[in-house]
């Protein structure tokens, strides 16, 4: 692991967590990233919020953003990036007005941050019309539909729970710089970092076969400058 991203107390966490959770990072040498979501505890921010506008979805981002920097600080560290959490994320994948207000929270607080996102989605559209610098993500963990996007997690194939076998993918994904879809096919998209989600029962053995396939195969890994 050389990045984290750490919930800002709206869909999990607190305050006090965040920092405890950035000291240890930030021990370990890792990236410390804000990982904003829907204000939804109840669904840990998984559930779709449909009704959501973009002047809601600007203040909510932006109101976690500027949290973790500050948690951030207080250990004496420096946020890093962003990335959006589950339903948000995968809104804001689709729907160019919220990647957008996304993006203009973080252009609010700090606009250096790295901005990470799906890529080929409107989140990388929305990065490249507000100028950040975003981080193509692939997820380890997950599958993706026939679009580039991620299956539903009730859908088959939705999570990968063999680690072996999702290091394996992992390693492809980064080969190919391609997203592998539902059907078979690769779907070209930039790949520079890849995500397991740290609330899986396989996330430290994902994380581990992870680490030793990119060694053997000359891949290296590092937290951002």
């Amino acid at each position: 692991m050389s990045s984290a991203n750490v919930a800002c107390g709206y869909h999990a966490g607190d305050a006090e967590t965040l920092r405890a959770t950035f000291a240890l990072a930030r021990g370990h040498g890792v990236a410390l990233g804000s990982h904003p979501g829907f204000a939804d505890r109840v669904s840990f921010g998984r559930a779709p919020q449909p009704l959501v506008s973009a002047a809601d979805v600007e203040a909510l981002v932006r109101a976690q953003v500027a949290l973790a920097q500050a948690a951030a600080a207080a250990v004496g560290g420096a946020l890093r990036h962003v990335k959006a959490h589950g339903a948000l994320a995968n809104q804001a994948a689709t729907q160019l007005d919220l990647a957008l207000a996304v993006g203009r929270a973080i252009v609010s607080v700090d606009a250096s941050l790295r901005w990470i996102v799906m890529p080929g989605t409107a989140l990388q559209r929305a990065a490249e019309q507000l100028d950040l610098v975003w981080v193509g993500e692939a997820y380890v963990d997950r599958g993706y539909d026939h679009s580039g996007l991620l299956l539903r997690r009730d859908l088959p194939g939705a999570l990968l729970c063999d680690p072996a076998a999702a290091a394996a993918r992992a390693i492809e994904m980064v080969a190919r710089q391609a997203l592998p879809l539902a059907a078979g096919a690769w779907l070209p998209a930039r790949v520079d970092s890849l995500c397991v989600h740290g609330d899986s029962a396989q996330a430290l053995a994902m994380v581990r076969a992870l680490r030793s396939r990119l060694a053997e195969a000359g891949v290296s890994v590092g937290a951002w400058p």
